[in-house]
C-alpha cells in the first residue's frame, strides 16, 4: 500500500487526499517526501486490476490536486501518528461526511478545579446509597416531573404532591420511607439535567447546606441521583410563608418584629460565614417564616449560588454568560463590581431587606430602570428608613443599625453577623427600658383627651 507523503499513513492507491491528515496527494509532495527519505513513492492508478510497472516505465501521473476547501467547509482536528506530535491540520468537512463522521457538538468546558460531586460520611445528610454520576458524564433523559408523584426515589423517598415550581426545578411534598418523616423534595427539571452549570449549582447547594446545623437554616437530609437521571435534594418540610409573602399580606412590620427577624437571619449567616460560605442571594423570597408558640421562627433557604471561600482551593463562580449571580435589588457594590466577596455582602443585602420590612419600600423606590438601581448601589447614600415613610415609627437606634448595614464601604459595615447580632441585642434592651418617645406621646395624648372629655361631661351635668 502507498503511504501519505505528509503523515506516512497508508492510503488507498490513486487517492487524491489523505484520509488521515487531509492533505492533497500530488507528485510534487511525493517527490519531496522521496527526496527527504530516500524512498521512491509507489503510485497506483485507480484501476481495480493490478498494474505491473516495468522499471523503465514512467511513473503513473496522479490527477491534479483539487482546489483547497474554503474556510467555511473545514474542521480543525489533531492526529497523533507515531513519532513527534504534529501541528493541527485541516480536514475538509466533505471528507468527514463521506467517511461517516458526525461533526462533534460543542463541548462544555469545565475548569480544572471544578468541584467534584459532594461526598458525605455515613450518618450525615446527603449520604446516598451509592456514588453520584460524575459531573460532565452523559446522563440519561429523565422523565417529566409530573410523572413522579407516587414514585419512590432510590427506595428512600416517596414523592407526593407538588408544592411549588421555579425555573430550576420543582418542590414536592414527600416522605422518608425508613422513618416516615415528611420531607420537601427539591427536584431538578429534566431539561436542566444536561446543563452542567445548573447541575453544579444544585450540587453546590447540597454541599453548602450539609455543613450547616443552625436552627435558622433549612436542614438538608439527603442529596442523590436516580439511575434514570433525576437529581433531588431532600430537605425539612417547612410550614408557613416566605418573608416576601408576609410583607405582601401584612405591609410594613413593627420595628421590634423586624429586629427579631434580622437577629435570626444573622444567626444563620454567622454559621455559614464561619464555614467559609457566603450566601450571595439574600432576599425576602429566601427567608421563610414559621409560627412557633406564637412567635416568628426564621429559616434561611437556597444556598444554590453560595460561594465557598477558600484561599487554598478557589471555587469557580458557576456562572453562565449573561447570568446574574444574585438579585439586583439586594446586591452590594462589591458584588456588582465582581470583587471577591465575604460575609459583609450578605449583611448589605439584609440591610436592604430591612428597608422593605420597615417601610414597605426599598430606598430606591423611584428608580425606573436597572441602571438607576445599580447607580444607587454604587454611588448614592441611602436615606434613613424613618425618612421614607411618615406612617411608621422607627426609632433612631434602629435607623443607625440599618444605615451601618448598607454602608457603601464594606469596612464601615458590621465586621460580621455576630457583631450585628450584638448591636441588635443592645438596641432591643435599650428600647425595652426606654419606650419609644413617639409611642409615649401617643399614649399621653389619648389619656389627656379622655380626661378632658370626662371633665367636660361632668361640667355640663352639674350646671
Amino acid at each position: 500500500m502507498p503511504h501519505c507523503p505528509h503523515c506516512a499513513v497508508e492510503i488507498e492507491g490513486g487517492a487524491r487526499f489523505c484520509g488521515a491528515c487531509g492533505q492533497p496527494i500530488t507528485p510534487t509532495a511525493s517527490a519531496a517526501k522521496a527526496a527527504s527519505t530516500g524512498v521512491v513513492p509507489i503510485t497506483t492508478p485507480p484501476a481495480a486490476k493490478p498494474v505491473t510497472t516495468p522499471p523503465a516505465a514512467k511513473p503513473v501521473t496522479t490527477p491534479p490536486a483539487a482546489k483547497p476547501p474554503s474556510k467555511a467547509s473545514v474542521q480543525t482536528v489533531r492526529v497523533s501518528p507515531a513519532g513527534p506530535a504534529p501541528a493541527p491540520v485541516v480536514v475538509p468537512a466533505s471528507l468527514l461526511a463521506v467517511a461517516g463522521s458526525i461533526p462533534p457538538s460543542p463541548a462544555i468546558s469545565l475548569p480544572p478545579n471544578f468541584p467534584p460531586s459532594p461526598t458525605f460520611p455515613p450518618g450525615t445528610p446527603s449520604s446516598g446509597s451509592g456514588p453520584l454520576r460524575p459531573a460532565g458524564s452523559v446522563r440519561p433523559v429523565a422523565q417529566p416531573l409530573e410523572n413522579l408523584i407516587g414514585r419512590t426515589l432510590n427506595h428512600r423517598f416517596l414523592v407526593e404532591d407538588k408544592i411549588g415550581e421555579g425555573g430550576f426545578g420543582a418542590v414536592f411534598r414527600g416522605k422518608q420511607i425508613a422513618t416516615g418523616r415528611e420531607v420537601a423534595l427539591k427536584i431538578l427539571h429534566p431539561h436542566n439535567v444536561a446543563d452542567e452549570t445548573i447541575v453544579a449549582r444544585f450540587r453546590r447547594e447540597a454541599e453548602a447546606c450539609s455543613k450547616l446545623r443552625d436552627p435558622h437554616t433549612v436542614t438538608t437530609y439527603d442529596f442523590d441521583e436516580t439511575p434514570d437521571g433525576i437529581l433531588y435534594l431532600a430537605m425539612e418540610l417547612l410550614r408557613g410563608q416566605s418573608l416576601h409573602q408576609v410583607q405582601k399580606s401584612e405591609g410594613p412590620l413593627p420595628y421590634a418584629r423586624v429586629l427579631r427577624i434580622l437577629d435570626q437571619v444573622a444567626a444563620s449567616l454567622a454559621e455559614a460565614h464561619a464555614n467559609g460560605i457566603v450566601h450571595r442571594d439574600m432576599k425576602p423570597e429566601n427567608v421563610f417564616i414559621e409560627t412557633r408558640e406564637g412567635e416568628d421562627h426564621v429559616k434561611v433557604l437556597d444556598f444554590g449560588i453560595a460561594k465557598v471561600v477558600s484561599d487554598e482551593k478557589p471555587v469557580p463562580a458557576l456562572t453562565a454568560v449573561g447570568q446574574t449571580l444574585g438579585t439586583l435589588e439586594f446586591m452590594s457594590p462589591e458584588q456588582l463590581r465582581g470583587q471577591k466577596l465575604d460575609g459583609r455582602a450578605d449583611l448589605y443585602a439584609l440591610g436592604m431587606m430591612a428597608y422593605e420590612m420597615l417601610t414597605g419600600n426599598l430606598p430606591f423606590k423611584a428608580a425606573k430602570s436597572p441602571i438607576e438601581i445599580i447607580n444607587f448601589h454604587m454611588r448614592q447614600e441611602p436615606p434613613a428608613p424613618s425618612k421614607l415613610s411618615d406612617k411608621v415609627t422607627i426609632p433612631p437606634p434602629v435607623d443607625a443599625i440599618i444605615l451601618k448595614m448598607v454602608a457603601k464601604d464594606r469596612d464601615k459595615r458590621f465586621a460580621d453577623a455576630n457583631a450585628l447580632r450584638d448591636e441588635i441585642a443592645r438596641t432591643q434592651l435599650a428600647l425595652d427600658r426606654s419606650p419609644d418617645r413617639f409611642e409615649a406621646y401617643r399614649v399621653v395624648a389619648v389619656i389627656g383627651t379622655t380626661l378632658a372629655l370626662v371633665a367636660a361631661l361632668l361640667y355640663f351635668l352639674h350646671r
